[in-house]
């Protein structure tokens, strides 16, 4: 009974995936230890497993959160009446947005591909597929329309997300002590960062 009772609380979940957040885009997966998870989260231990299935389940699930939300909203632009360069930018703004919500899953999808993703699974490669897809969409909607020029769709995806997750890894290199005068650490609005995408996304699919 006592279990059931401390397992309802609403805010124990979302405590203990916070601070897997936290942890795991501090420290990655092998640094974030269970016991640290639920030190953080003032949470008991078990009820980590009670939530989640183990480490890697709360790792995926936290990597997921993000993925999922950008999944979903990519579908919606790319399957709504505006024009492909309007749903661009929407494309992009989304993903920026839905990154300011989440701080920590830049840093940890930056580690996770730079290790190989040896953690993620069918079902977060699916949901990868998902946003990659809608970009697909549009770009092929663009090039259809005679707006775009084609362009092979993962260059032109890693052109637009990886200024993104490289931009949220200085801004990670700007908040350590010492650093904020350097020149490339200077703060950089998220409304300028989305114009900057834009703009250089558009003429990278202008006609020449």
């Amino acid at each position: 009974m006592a279990k059931s009772s401390t397992s309802s609380r609403p805010d124990t979940r979302n405590a203990i995936f916070q601070s897997a957040a936290l942890l795991f885009s501090s420290r990655g997966f092998d640094g974030a230890g269970v016991d640290d998870i639920a030190l953080r989260a003032q949470a008991n231990k078990a009820m980590i497993y009670y939530h989640f299935a183990d480490k890697l389940a709360l790792y995926r699930a936290v990597v997921a959160d993000m993925l999922d939300a950008v999944s979903t909203t990519s579908a919606e632009i790319a399957a709504s009446d505006l024009a492909p360069p309007a749903k661009l930018d929407q494309f992009i703004a989304n993903v920026v947005q839905q990154a300011d919500a989440r701080p920590w899953f830049p840093t940890m999808m930056l580690r996770e591909i730079s290790e190989g993703a040896p953690h993620l699974d069918a079902d977060t490669f699916n949901l990868m597929r998902g946003v990659f897809m809608a970009f697909g969409r549009i770009l092929s909607e663009g090039a259809a329309a005679g707006i775009f020029r084609p362009v092979h769709p993962v260059l032109a995806y890693t052109s637009v997300i990886g200024p993104l997750l490289m931009n949220a890894a200085r801004e990670r290199m700007a908040a350590q002590p010492g650093r904020s005068e350097l020149p490339m650490f200077v703060d950089i609005s998220h409304a300028d960062l989305i114009a900057h995408i834009q703009h250089t996304a558009h003429r990278m699919l202008q006609h020449r």
